[in-house]
């Protein structure tokens, strides 16, 4: 209320000098532009702030699935070379009557699931250079190969109801008909592909590391420039209007 009748006194003792009207007039046309112009740098440097913001995001939720891998890749190494050493550990007892070659593609199924995901994201990714430097379309093929051998040989599993002891004999039988060699040989080239794939990972993790640096970086300058784009523009209209008000009283003068 009392600001109303303050404004409204200014107006009156203003209509009834016009230099005084011209004086507050021009100083609330400076005012709105200055509010514009003010509304417009912010609203510009906000929007890059949020298109930085979002890329932000974005690299953190890739750093989820990037930890993932740092973890199950070398646990699943770690699972087969766990499996390895217990059996050179019971190998013999007359207790354990699993066959190695039986052991060891059960060791095996660890790995074509494991692979085929971990490729799948890395296909995601698309990232040109850390695929060929990890040779990721070898392993993709290799990987391949050792699921489809595995796929053949579950196939040809027992499935009719016999006792545990009878299921394993014939399970036995059957993977004693495969060199032990070959399941070893693709044991190991899994184990390897696994690794890679840590690998690639690890590089990856530094890449969106470097990224999300970048990222905050420019989200600090960004607001520094907003901040004091809005100043500038401030002071330069202030410092016209101040221009404009010497020549206009030197012409009066």
């Amino acid at each position: 209320m009392l600001k109303s009748i303050l404004i409204k006194n200014l107006l009156l003792r203003s209509i009834n000098n016009p230099k005084k009207f011209k004086f507050f007039t021009e100083i609330g046309i400076f005012l709105v532009i200055a509010a514009l112009i003010s509304s417009g740098i912010s609203i510009y440097y906000e929007q890059k702030l949020s298109n930085y913001k979002n890329e932000l995001i974005k690299f953190e939720l890739k750093e989820f699935k990037i930890q993932e891998w740092l973890t199950d890749a070398p646990l699943t190494n770690l699972q087969v070379k766990t499996g390895k050493f217990n059996y050179d550990l019971i190998e013999g007892n007359s207790n354990f009557n699993l066959g190695k070659n039986t052991y060891y593609f059960h060791l095996l199924t660890f790995y074509p699931d494991t692979i085929n995901l971990a490729i799948t994201n890395i296909e995601a990714i698309n990232n040109k250079s850390l695929n060929k430097k990890y040779k990721i379309e070898k392993i993709k093929t290799e990987n391949k190969v050792i699921d489809d051998f595995m796929g053949e040989i579950f196939e040809k599993y027992p499935d009719e109801l016999v006792s545990d002891s009878e299921y394993r004999k014939k399970v036995d039988i059957l993977l004693n008909n495969i060199s032990f060699k070959k399941i070893n040989n693709m044991l190991d080239q899994s184990k390897y592909n696994t690794l890679q794939i840590y690998l690639y990972f690890q590089d990856y993790n530094n890449i969106v590391d470097d990224e999300k640096e970048r990222l905050k970086k420019l989200i600090v300058d960004t607001t520094k420039t907003s901040t004091n784009a809005i100043l500038y523009a401030f002071l330069l209209q202030l410092i016209i209007f101040s221009l404009i008000q010497i020549f206009e009283l030197k012409e009066l003068s």
